[in-house]
Formats: C-alpha cells, structure tokens, sequence
C-alpha cells in the first residue's frame, strides 16, 4: 500500500472530497434512498461553504478530525470525527470510492483518525441500517451496534443504527 496517503484535507481538497462523496453516496444508497433524497442531501452537507468551514475549522486544531486518503495522487477517501464531548466522538464521515473498497484504506482511515486523537476514549457513528457495506465496515472494525433510531431528514424517513467503539 506504499500508493496510500492519509493527510489532514485542506481547501484544495473539497472538489475531491465532493467528488467522492457524490459517487459513494449514489453507489451506497441507491437501492435504499429515493434519487431526490440522495441530490438534497448531497446539495446541503456536501456544498462547498460546508466543507470549507468544516476544513477551516479543522486546520487550527492541535489534533486533526478530518482526514482525506489519497491513492496515486487522487483524493479515494475521507473521514471525520465530531470534537470529543468527555473523551466521546462521533464519526460523522467516512467514505471510500467503491473501486477502493475493500483495500483496508477505511480501516487505515479510521486507524489514523484515532492516532491523532488520542484523548477519545470511544468512537460512534449513525449507518443507515440497510447499508451493509457501512454495516460489515463498523463490525469488522470493532464497532458493536447499541441501538436504532428514526429520523427524518428533508421530509424522508430513514432508519439508522448505532455502532461504537470503545479505543
């Protein structure tokens, strides 16, 4: 894997991490979200003045929560924490393009997120419970579900279970 590097996203980043995000999003959730859904959600948490707050927020930190994974020069990957709450964060991101998967670039991702974090004690995030590639992801990595919720996000409906991890 000497092809891999995982580094802190800067602005340049989010016309890749965009890129990444829309792909994933609609190979991940097609079968599961309505087309629409996946364009508004994408539209609101993907805009660029989003990443470029998240990013600029994340550049003065002692210790980095938003990580990109470049495979060859091209930006493959993200992922980001939430700022500890009492030693306790949530993943509020982690993507890899389908043609990445299953090269243990998310596991090295998440690895290097709590590298640089070591003050969290647990880790948690919130998967769509029909998305089994996120599902097996969390499970193979040491995340044990714990719960499910409804939620409703632009007037749909969707189901997300609960796994943590406990560093």
């Amino acid at each position: 894997m000497d092809s891999l590097l995982i580094r802190p996203a800067s602005l340049n980043d989010i016309d890749g991490i965009r890129e990444v995000a829309v792909e994933t999003w609609n190979s991940t959730y097609e079968t599961i979200y309505p087309e629409h859904f996946i364009a508004t959600y994408l539209t609101h948490a993907y805009a660029k003045s989003s990443l470029e707050q998240s990013i600029t927020l994340d550049e003065v930190q002692s210790s980095r929560k938003f990580l990109v994974s470049e495979w060859e020069g091209e930006i493959v990957g993200f992922g980001q924490l939430s700022e500890p709450d009492e030693g306790v964060s949530e993943l509020t991101r982690l993507y890899i393009l389908k043609e990445h998967q299953r090269k243990r670039i998310g596991k090295q991702l998440l690895n290097e997120l709590i590298r640089q974090n070591p003050l969290i004690k647990e880790i948690y995030a919130w998967c769509e419970r029909e998305n089994g590639i996120g599902t097996l992801f969390y499970k193979s990595n040491g995340f044990v579900y714990t719960e499910e919720k409804e939620e409703v996000l632009f007037d749909y409906r969707t189901m997300m279970a609960k796994y943590v991890k406990r560093i």
